[in-house]
């Protein structure tokens, strides 16, 4: 496993790095280790130490280090290995919102990052697009920056209109919506529950 460090602090760790270079066209390619100038990584391009610059791009160091170790380490300082892992996407929604006390509560101004996961009104929200949070932009009222995760504590959580491929509704996915409990028909569902794909639940279910 190495751990990927940027001015002092470790950034993420990773066992396949992306090595890059920048080719003539200005455009960064993947390429072998050897040849590389840096590498990418969680969207973004780094340079690494020692190695041809890159210009207008930070600079970061490789670390060989254990990854058992480390997850020893992650569990003793709050979690950060599972909330990284979730993040990901690594870790289930619902078994994320069981530990929601990991993560750290949403605040702002901050830089967010698709996909990062922050904790607002006892509830977990994952964003859904690059922003700088503003104290307006709560995760309850930005529905096009935040979306809500799943809550285990809760059977029949509202519906939310889906913004992306990541978080439309699976088949079976329970939903309460205008009053009603709804159970979706078709994976990839995207559409309201009264309009296609869901069947309104009975007493019973």
């Amino acid at each position: 496993m190495l751990r990927i460090i940027k001015g002092g602090d470790s950034i993420g760790m990773t066992e396949a790095p992306n090595y890059i270079r920048q080719a003539e066209n200005g455009s960064y390619i993947l390429c072998p280790e050897p040849e590389a100038s840096g590498i990418a990584f969680a969207g973004n391009v780094y340079h690494l130490l020692g190695r041809e610059d890159l210009e207008g791009v930070e600079t970061v160091m490789l670390e060989e280090t254990d990854a058992g170790t480390e997850i020893v380490k992650a569990s003793e300082t709050g979690g950060i290995m599972f909330v990284t892992m979730a993040e990901a996407g690594s870790i289930d929604d619902a078994t994320a919102a069981e530990h929601a006390e990991l993560f750290a509560p949403w605040t702002y101004p901050v830089g967010y990052k698709t996909g990062n996961i922050r904790r607002h009104g006892g509830k977990l929200y994952r964003c859904v697009q690059d922003h700088t949070s503003q104290e307006d932009w709560t995760p309850d009222a930005a529905a096009s920056l935040w979306t809500c995760t799943a809550d285990p504590a809760e059977e029949w959580p509202a519906w939310s209109q889906p913004v992306g491929a990541f978080d439309t509704y699976g088949i079976g996915a329970k939903v309460s919506h205008n009053d009603k409990h709804w159970t979706s028909d078709t994976d990839n569902n995207v559409w309201e529950p009264g309009v296609y794909g869901w069947t309104e639940a009975t007493e019973e279910e």
